[in-house]
Order: C-alpha cells, then structure tokens, then sequence
C-alpha cells in the first residue's frame, strides 16, 4: 500500500457531539492523498461507536484506542503510527475547510525552509454559527516575538502542517508540558529548527465551547514562564513575570454567551450576536450586563442594517 502523503492526527477524548461534523469536513478535503489518524483517548461517550461506524466507510480512517493520557499522549501516539511526510492537525470539535491540506500543502512544497505552517481561523460558537475571524502574525520573526510573550496561540495548533521529519527532529510532543501548553512548547522548538509562518486565509471553523481544551483549569501561567523564560534568557531578553489575574475573565456560561456575543458583534455576524447575547440573558436573567449587552446587540444590528 503506497504511502499517504498528510498524516491527519485528531486527539477525540468525549468528542460525540461534534465527532461526525468534523470527519465529514476531512472528507471534503480537495487533496484526497491523507490518512486520517484519531485517537480515541479513553472516551467514555458514543466516541469510540462514532468512529467504528464511520471507519467501515471511509478506508483512509485509522482508529487508536486506548486509556485516557491527555492531549499530548494522544498526540504523541498519533504521532507514532503515522506514515506520511507531513503532519496535520486538526481537533475533533473543528471544522476542516476544503481547500486546507491542499493549499497548505502546496506553500510547504514552495518553501522547503518553512517547517511549520498554521492559518486564519474563525472562531464559531458551540452551534457553529460564526463570531470573529483570527489573524495570527505571518511571518517568522513576528510569531518567534509573539512565542516569547508567552503566546501560544501565534500558531492556532489545529491549523498547523508540519514536516514529519521536523518532528522527529524535535522529539514530538513533550510530557512535561502536562496537556497545557504543548503548543507553545512545541512551536518555540520547532523554530529552532526551521522557518514558521501562517497564510492570511481562513481555513478552519474553530469551534469555542464550555468544554474546550483551552477552558480547562490547570497550572498555566507558572508552566509558561518554565517554557518561555530560557528562550528569552538565550536572547537577553529579561524574564517573562507572572501576568496580573483577568478578572473580566468569564466565569460560567453565560458569561461566556455574552463574551461570544461581543466577538459575534464585533466580526459583524449579527444574528449570532443576537442569539448569544438573548442565551446569556435566559441563563443569568438578574446580571444587568447580560440584558445591557442584548439592548447594545439589538441597537448595533439596527445600525448596521440602515
């Protein structure tokens, strides 16, 4: 059997609810040349069903199943068993756009120095309905800076092509970044290595939810500073000092439903705003900025609608 070309690695740990959504998004890809790798890690929902059901139809799909590690196990195992020269990621709760491996493909074939590649995303709601576009820095020398702040989202990690090669060269994956901040690790290894960069195209819906990876509670900011402050001493670069607690930061889901509001409203997709902001308004009905935020939405839509 020839050899796929992309090694699509998806860590799947209680992914049900959007499992189907994403594989069938990878099916639509307009590169077919790929193996789809996804790690069942432990899941204890209809995951493993979801997957077994889709793989007797769709021949490039190959499942690992195996206790719950985390993320970085998970991707490290992928990681293991995948054949082709490049490695994508992509997450089981996202949405893959056609034209994604093909065109991130053909920029890596273009630029041999290049050895890791993201893009713009849309960050969506949990329904998939649309909130604001992200455009991460292009260049390398702008992300490296971005990776030295601490900023792990310079490369948006379920956009991201790399060379296998440049993965084995780097050792995958490390443990020690305990399933919080493997991207940041990763990425500031892998410019040690070769160029990074991101195209200034959409290629991914980024599904945000209560139970997203990113939303998870863990020793983040010590963790960062372990990571970033040797690569900043390297350059004399004073260290990286604890950052100051967000206290605007959403702290039950109609918070989040409100926050979703406002990115929905300031990516100019009103409909979305609207629902975020009424759902947010149904969930916490006494907080005043839940209704101040709907009465702004319903304004502002009027307003860009005239």
């Amino acid at each position: 059997m020839p050899l796929p070309l992309i090694s699509v690695v998806v860590p799947a740990y209680n992914a049900a609810l959007h499992l189907q959504a994403a594989l069938a998004s990878v099916q639509t890809q307009t590169f077919s040349d790929f193996e789809l790798i996804i790690v069942d890690d432990g899941s204890t929902d209809r995951t493993k069903a979801i997957l077994d059901r889709f793989a007797s139809t769709e021949p490039r799909l190959r499942v690992v199943s195996r206790p719950n590690t985390g993320i970085v196990g998970a991707l490290n195992d992928g990681l293991a068993v995948a054949r082709g020269e490049f490695i994508a990621r992509m997450d089981a709760d996202d949405i893959t756009l056609p034209a994604r491996f093909e065109t991130q493909l053909a920029y890596l074939r273009a630029h041999p120095e290049c050895g890791a590649l993201g893009t713009d995303i849309l960050y969506t709601d949990p329904e998939g309905d649309p909130l604001i576009r992200h455009r991460p820095a292009l260049t390398h020398d702008a992300i490296v800076t971005q990776l030295l702040e601490g900023n792990g989202g310079a490369i948006i990690h379920p956009t991201l092509v790399v060379r296998r090669k440049t993965m084995e060269e780097i050792g995958g994956y490390r443990p020690e970044t305990m399933n919080f901040l493997e991207d940041l690790d990763l990425y500031l290894r892998l410019a040690d290595v070769g160029q990074l960069a991101n195209l200034p195209d959409v290629h991914l819906h980024y599904r945000q939810h209560l139970k997203s990876i990113n939303r998870m509670p863990g020793p983040r900011e010590a963790l960062r500073l372990q990571i970033v402050n040797p690569y900043r001493a390297r350059q004399n670069l004073p260290p990286l000092l604890p950052s100051p607690p967000d206290v605007d930061a959403p702290q039950n889901p109609s918070d989040w439903r409100r926050h979703w509001a406002y990115d929905a409203a300031r990516g100019g997709h009103w409909k979305s705003a609207r629902k975020n902001a009424c759902r947010a308004c149904f969930g916490r009905p006494f907080d005043r900025r839940n209704w101040q935020g709907l009465s702004y939405m319903l304004s502002a839509a009027r307003a860009a609608s005239a």
